[in-house]
């Protein structure tokens, strides 16, 4: 099976700053897609009531194998609590579907088209689809010796196995300062 490529830093710098020039719906889509970690089909249905501003969350719907529709509540990072202050004090409308375009609310394959059309202007392999920002994110915490509970509750993965099965293969970077200093030397 094929692996979704992960970006790295520099490669989600040169996308978040388009995004930025962009602003709106497009800065948001990437934005939350690489801070969430979030399936595009989960994305695509958070509506603006489901965001807890006081608390820092969003409630998102997630398809669960033995029941048809469970809700979560996800935290989200300070930066990403802002940004959507400021996105929705632009909106007319603060209800409804958070993704909104010029004809209304986004689809999953409108949101898909944001993204390709964003990581094009970025300079962007075509490789790296909507879904490497899960991939992306997931690889982030991951370096940042998160705990694979966390990593598995923010992906929605029915068990740290699965988690540690899809991340298992670390990036070259991060194994080879794994070795470093095992036995208190330098």
């Amino acid at each position: 099976m094929d692996r979704v490529r992960y970006m790295d830093l520099a490669e989600v710098n040169r996308l978040i700053a388009q995004a930025q020039k962009d602003g709106g719906v497009i800065y948001l889509t990437i934005d939350m897609a690489l801070q969430t970690g979030l399936r595009v089909s989960e994305l695509v249905k958070i509506q603006v009531e489901q965001i807890d501003f006081m608390r820092g969350s969003i409630q998102i719907e997630r398809n669960k194998k033995k029941t048809k529709k469970a809700f979560e509540s996800l935290p989200i990072s300070w930066e990403l609590k802002n940004h959507l202050v400021l996105y929705l004090k632009k909106r007319k409308d603060r209800t409804g579907p958070l993704f909104i375009g010029r004809k209304g609310p986004l689809t999953y394959r409108g949101l898909q088209q944001i993204w390709n059309s964003c990581r094009r202007r970025a300079g962007l392999p075509e490789g790296l689809s909507i879904h490497s920002a899960r991939h992306t994110m997931a690889t982030m915490m991951i370096t940042k010796n998160v705990n694979l509970r966390t990593i598995q509750k923010q992906l929605g993965h029915a068990s740290p196995v699965t988690t540690a099965s899809m991340y298992a293969d670390v990036t070259f970077e991060v194994h080879k300062e794994s070795l470093n200093g095992l036995y208190g030397g330098k």
